[in-house]
This record gives structure tokens, C-alpha cells and sequence, in this order.
């Protein structure tokens, strides 16, 4: 009797297990994207489409000292700026413009308004802008497609993988930061929160380290020492048919 009952639990725990699997929620893709002129503004941010070709034209002229001005030299055939104007090439003899805010932050002390953009990587394979949004205590950032000027907002600028088909944003905030895993595969990219946070036994903190360093196709480690301290420990992320979980 007692070889019975003890079979008979370890049946209804299995199946306990089996049912929670099965109505265990999909991981949610989300579209995060938009074409300038369809609103007001994206992300907050000041830009428009327009049929003006960029950016053959002043590419002779000497780059401004910017942040981004070492990115720019390498893409003087599509991208220039003009003071507070980023400005990229879009086919089809178009250009996508993003203006900075003006006069700065500390002139008007309008800080939700206050926006500053760098181009940080052109992703040729997949013909994308990456543009970093710095705002006040905060950060985003842009996949710009060279196709239509569409936007994808993210929450960090993306490391991509190996192939290319994947990238992950990383805002390693302790308050507000986030991390994102991008799909490149689609078009427009489509974007999934990852909310979960390592629970390995031996892991001091469960504060995600800033440094994302992608191991192969579906394996991310994230290195460093987390933003508020604490011992360096190396975090995995897998990747496994859209889905994701921590490796321990």
C-alpha cells in the first residue's frame, strides 16, 4: 500500500508539472516601431522624413567635434551632422532627420524635453541605424531601417549576434533599467521583455552585470560588477525556440 501511494504521488506531481508547462504563458513579441510623419514624435524625439538625398552632397565638409563624430567619418556616403541635426540617408533618394532639443537642458531646465542623439553602429547585413537616446536620468535608443526610415524604439543601444539574427538591449539601472531581446529576423524587429532575473544558488545578487557579451547564437553572458556593487559574477541568458531562461 505504501509502494502504491508513494507511486501515486510522485503521478500527481508530474502531472501537476505537466498541466503548469502547458498553460505556462507564451513569450510576448511586441512591435515597437513607427514611420515618421504618422505622429507628433518617436520616443519623444523630434524627426521627419524628407525627399532630400543625404548625404553625397556635404560629405566633402569637415564633421563637427561630436560624440559621434568618429562613427559619422566611417559613413560619410550616409550620414552627416549639422549641430544639434542627425542626418541619415533613406532609400530611395530620402533622408531621415533628428533634431536635439535647443538651447540644452541646463539653459531651460525643461528636463523631460531635454533629448541628446548619437549615431552609434550602422548594422550593414541588415541595413539599421543605431541611435543612442541620452535623456534626463534615462536612456533608449533607435533601430532606424535604411529601407523606409521606420523606428524601432529599444531600450539600450543592441549588441547583435553572431549571425545577426538576435540582439540584446541592456539598461543595467537598478530603478529603471531594462532588458530587452531583439528579433532581427523580422522586419519590422519585434522586441520581448525579459523580466526574469538569474536565481542561481550561488549568485550574491540578482542585479544584472552591464556588460552583454554574446557566446554563440543563443547564449548571452552578462559580465562586470553590477552598477551599486558587489563581486564580478558571469550570468548566461539562453535562447531556446523564442524563449529564454538563465543558466546556472
Amino acid at each position: 500500500m505504501r509502494a502504491l501511494a508513494a507511486t501515486l504521488a510522485a503521478v500527481a506531481i508530474l502531472s501537476t508539472a505537466a498541466a503548469s508547462a502547458q498553460t505556462a504563458p507564451a513569450p510576448v513579441w511586441k512591435d515597437h516601431s513607427a514611420l515618421p510623419g504618422t505622429g507628433p514624435m518617436i520616443g519623444g524625439s523630434v524627426m521627419f522624413l524628407s525627399d532630400d538625398l543625404c548625404c553625397q552632397q556635404v560629405s566633402p565638409a569637415p564633421l563637427e567635434a561630436s560624440s559621434d563624430a568618429s562613427v559619422i567619418e566611417t559613413l560619410r556616403d550616409r550620414a552627416f551632422r549639422m549641430g544639434p541635426m542627425l542626418w541619415l540617408r533613406i532609400v530611395g533618394d530620402r533622408s531621415l532627420r533628428i533634431i536635439d532639443p535647443y538651447p540644452a537642458k541646463f539653459e531651460t531646465l525643461d528636463y523631460d524635453r531635454w533629448q541628446k542623439h548619437s549615431l552609434t553602429a550602422w548594422w550593414d547585413e541588415q541595413r539599421y541605424y543605431v541611435v543612442d537616446v541620452v535623456v534626463h536620468e534615462g536612456r533608449h535608443a533607435y533601430l532606424i531601417s535604411e529601407l523606409d526610415g521606420r523606428v524601432t524604439v529599444v531600450s539600450a543601444p543592441p549588441v547583435l549576434s553572431p549571425s545577426g539574427g538576435y540582439a540584446v538591449a541592456l539598461d543595467p539601472h537598478p530603478d529603471h533599467g531594462s532588458l530587452q531581446l531583439i528579433d532581427i529576423t523580422v522586419r519590422p524587429p519585434k522586441t520581448l521583455n525579459v523580466d526574469s532575473r538569474p536565481q542561481c544558488p550561488d549568485s550574491k545578487t540578482q542585479l544584472l552585470r552591464p556588460n552583454p557579451v554574446w557566446l554563440d547564437d543563443f547564449r548571452v553572458s552578462f559580465d562586470g560588477q553590477p552598477i551599486l556593487g558587489g563581486p564580478k559574477e558571469t550570468q548566461i541568458l539562453r535562447i531556446v525556440d523564442g524563449k529564454v531562461g538563465w543558466q546556472c
